[in-house]
């Protein structure tokens, strides 16, 4: 019985040490290095994922026109901060996925760099001109508390914008961190551009915009989208298809207030239609112009006389908006698309919502990119013209 008694408590001496052990030897959690970081334009901030040796997938969730990601390597990246806002980085390590909230402020206005002298310094208006004007320098003793006065704070300042020349239009959603990291400007790129959204014709909100754009996220594609105005003031689920466009980092477009043809409208009905769906985008992104098609892409003499913006043609018809157009022949009619086309198509039918994953993974597999309008030309080094009719980056 006492040989019994001691080898139970053996037994449970052992299990009492392992269960202490366990926790000691199991790998540490993974995480990242900030959950939440504040940064002032023009700022940079480096973010790890720790405790992995796996590649970690770097991407930004939401509010990619306040921020940039750069630098990425195996398990880190470089946030940098573009214009006041807030934004989410994402980091995907398998099925993990790990977020960080950035919240940007407003750069420090920059204080003159003007030399402060010791506090028994005089300087005397009468002292003759040929004085050196180091005698009002602080001399060597000051204490180095006052360094701060006449030290710039150490901060990166903004890269200065390109002066555009007159009448030259500049996407101001453009990512240029983007195309860097993404694009391979020796390979064939075309635009694929949606029109008629958000949502479709009825009043009832209907989420083919939201698929093609998951589809366009997931082949790591671009696309612009030429937005109704009429629709986006429907409801705030409209609203937020195109919201959700620009935070993932498609190009938001203007395509009239309705969806009448302007090839015979007055300079005013012109003016009023584009005028009424560019606040409704200023509102939503911030932005001050955008690209503009004609709805049912038909134009007249006055559009080009009023209209302050690129007029963005086709030169790749999908032809979606044909009834008798099947989804085998909308991906047949844009698998014809070459380097430099503006493809349309439609948002607003759920045969193209089909036609677009087989689209990307064709485009992928032939080695040809898919972006925006604008970023089409940025990659190309052509310049978007106001007032000009474009069917295609040449």
């Amino acid at each position: 019985m006492k040989k019994m008694v001691k080898g139970l408590s053996l037994v449970l001496v052992c299990a009492l040490v392992a269960g202490i052990t366990v926790p000691v030897s199991a790998a540490k959690k993974m995480k990242l290095s900030s959950k939440k970081i504040t940064l002032k334009v023009g700022q940079k901030k480096k973010l790890d994922v720790k405790n992995t040796a796996k590649k970690v997938k770097w991407s930004t969730k939401s509010g990619k026109k306040y921020i940039s990601l750069s630098g990425k390597k195996k398990t880190s990246v470089v946030v940098k901060a573009k214009k006041q806002g807030k934004a989410v980085v994402l980091a995907k390590v398998g099925k993990k996925k790990l977020t960080c909230q950035v919240t940007i402020k407003k750069a420090d206005a920059k204080k003159p760099n003007v030399p402060t002298t010791a506090p028994t310094a005089t300087v005397t208006p009468a002292v003759p001109t040929s004085t050196p004007a180091g005698t009002i320098t602080p001399s060597p003793s000051q204490t180095p508390s006052e360094t701060p006065v006449t030290t710039p704070e150490v901060t990166e300042s903004p890269e200065p914008e390109e002066s555009l020349e007159p009448g030259e239009f500049r996407y101001e959603g453009l990512d240029r961190a983007w195309i860097e990291e993404n694009i391979d400007p020796s390979k064939p790129v075309v635009a694929m551009t949606f029109d008629d959204g958000p949502g479709n014709s009825g009043n009832t909100f209907v989420d083919y915009g939201l698929r093609i754009q998951q589809a366009l996220k997931d082949a790591g594609a671009h696309a612009t989208f030429f937005y109704i105005g009429s629709s986006i003031e429907k409801s705030e689920e409209h609203r937020q298809e195109v919201k959700q466009a620009l935070d993932w980092g498609f190009e938001i477009a203007n395509h009239s207030y309705g969806w009448a043809s302007l090839d015979k409208a007055t300079a005013e009905q012109i003016q009023d239609s584009l005028g009424k769906t560019d606040a409704l985008l200023t509102e939503i992104s911030g932005y001050s112009s955008f690209l503009f098609r004609a709805p049912n892409v038909a134009y007249g003499d006055t559009m080009f006389e009023v209209i302050d913006a690129p007029i963005i043609d086709v030169s790749n018809w999908s032809h979606d908006y044909q009834d008798s157009v099947t989804k085998d022949q909308i991906v047949k009619n844009v698998k014809a698309a070459r380097d430099g086309d503006i493809i349309n198509m439609h948002s607003t039918y759920e045969k193209t919502v089909e036609a677009v994953p087989e689209i990307l993974a064709y485009f992928q597999e032939k080695g040809i990119q898919v972006v925006s309008v604008s970023e089409l030309f940025a990659i190309r080094g052509k310049k978007l013209m106001k007032g000009v009719k474009i069917s295609r980056c040449e």
